[in-house]
């Protein structure tokens, strides 16, 4: 999508449908934009005197102009007048998406020109997320019109000196967009197609960005790092597991951050089978691993000057003739070894791999995993919000300051030593579960915990914010949702300073 920001001597006719999209208080005015058509005016005038145009939060009107300058006019509900938050602004734009799309409108043009403190930039980036769709794997009814999109945004401001700032906020709100958007292209894959070496292919593409590397190992290369906890997960599976080691490395930069995404790219639970009901879902498992790789992509675009490193383990956990059972027994490579007592708690397994490998090798000053770990965190805090873990209150504080500009909420659980010691083994030193239905979501980061030593560190339980959410206009809820992507590129852009 194409976004540009300009004054209005600036604004040129776009080819295509065109959509003028003016902001609105509630109970307030009518919208009077100096780029509407003195019939348009009139109309507006009139829809608010009679009670139609209310300017509530996220409620919108669309009014077709037809042989105006723009072919319709949306009207965008900012709610009450004491300052707008972005998150409205992005469910506004979520709400227009529908009416955009049943009008095929091509092109929004954005008149924030009286409106200088908006947050114009989140209306970008609800948009973005909104017009979403998943239709790869569908065939095209002959019948149907061809779809259109939005396929550029067009934003006017008041003031020349406007122009420069709005513009990287908007660039900035496109970039992450599109990233998280990346991000549910990789999770609604099916995952016949979406494998661990699909998943180190796309990363191996996002190399070619400028200051980025990586490296794909193999499992001769796992093995003879004693990675055995992660091997451990794979060895029911014909698809042979990754470790993706995604680099960021600009000139200059002295510091380093790091990013795990756990990368289960199917999870029928193993020998501990999960139910058949929803397990079509765990093709989703990989969320973490798509949220890590697509904030490399952000990242990758936006370049910080801050060193990032992501890296993703990537496995299938089936059911096969050499899949680990209940009360086997692995060395992880930093020597713990661990009880398997449940093999559907894999993903803190090959997490724990992967975390101990990275602030061996790296040294981060930070490191972050995101991951679908536990149902426990559904139940805990429903589809809104992520659990958070750490051992470090500056990182949390970090991570909650940017979860609030991003938009994507997190809500942090106790890390006492009463659960530490629900994560210790009967005859080795943890046990991959707890006791059953007691703190589960707690006890998955407790047992992370143990593979990061002394580096400042934070878990993100993603398994209810990364698919199925609901009543957020512009998520759908059929599909995976890309969290984490705004929040970890929002937290690594902050790091920078």
């Amino acid at each position: 999508m194409r976004v540009e920001v300009v004054q209005r001597r600036g604004l040129r006719k776009a080819p295509g449908r065109a959509c003028l999209v003016l902001p609105m208080f509630e109970n307030g005015a009518a919208p009077d934009g100096s780029l509407l058509d003195p019939v348009a005016r009139r109309a507006l005038r009139a829809l608010a005197e009679q009670g139609v145009l209310t300017g509530k939060a996220r409620e919108v009107y669309y009014l077709p102009t037809p042989g105006g300058r723009h072919d319709g006019v949306l009207v965008a509900g900012l709610g009450k007048g004491r300052g707008v938050d972005a998150e409205v602004l992005r469910r506004t734009a979520g709400s227009a998406c529908a009416i955009l799309r049943q009008q095929r409108v091509e092109h929004v043009v954005v008149d924030v020109s009286g409106q200088r403190q908006l947050p114009v930039e989140a209306f970008v980036e609800g948009l973005i997320l909104g017009g979403y769709e998943f239709d790869a794997y569908k065939k095209p009814d002959e019948k149907d019109a061809p779809k259109s999109r939005v396929l550029a945004v067009t934003v006017v401001v008041g003031a020349s000196g406007d122009v420069p700032r709005v513009r990287r906020r908007c660039e900035y709100a496109a970039v992450v967009a599109l990233s998280a958007n990346a991000a549910r292209n990789l999770a609604n894959t099916p995952a016949n197609d979406m494998t661990p070496t699909a998943l180190a292919a796309f990363a191996i593409g996002v190399a070619k960005e400028p200051h980025c590397a990586c490296e794909v190992l193999d499992e001769e290369d796992m093995r003879r790092l004693g990675m055995n906890a992660l091997l451990g997960v794979a060895r029911g599976s014909d698809e042979p597991p990754r470790l993706i080691v995604l680099r960021y490395t600009p000139p200059g930069a002295t510091r380093t951050v790091a990013i795990v995404g756990k990368g289960v790219t199917f999870d029928t639970g193993g020998v501990s089978l999960k139910p058949p009901e929803a397990m079509h879902e765990m093709k989703y498992d990989m969320c973490g691993a798509a949220a890590a790789l697509c904030t490399m992509l952000a990242v990758a675009q936006l370049r910080p000057r801050l060193n990032v490193v992501c890296v993703v383990p990537a496995v299938e956990n089936k059911v096969g003739p050499a899949a680990q059972t209940p009360g086997d027994i692995v060395t992880a490579s930093n020597g713990v070894t661990i009880e398997v007592h449940n093999t559907d708690a894999e993903g803190r397994l090959i997490l724990a791999d992967a975390l101990a490998y990275t602030v061996k090798r790296f040294r981060p000053k930070a490191v972050v995993d995101v991951a679908t770990l536990t149902g426990a965190c559904v139940i805990a805090l429903g589809h809104y919000a992520a659990g958070v873990l750490s051992n470090s209150d500056a990182l949390h504080a970090a991570l909650e300051s940017a979860a609030s500009a991003a938009g994507e909420r997190i809500w942090r659980l106790p890390l006492w030593d009463d659960y530490r010691e629900l994560t210790k083994g009967t005859h080795a030193d943890l046990c991959n579960i707890g006791p059953p239905k007691e703190a589960g979501t707690i006890v998955g980061g407790a047992f992370l915990e143990k593979f990061v030593g002394k580096t400042p560190w934070a878990h993100l339980d993603i398994a209810g914010t990364a698919w199925g959410v609901k009543n957020i206009s512009y998520l759908d809820p059929k599909h995976a949702t890309g969290y984490g992507v705004r929040l970890l590129t929002r937290w690594v852009m902050d790091c920078q300073g």
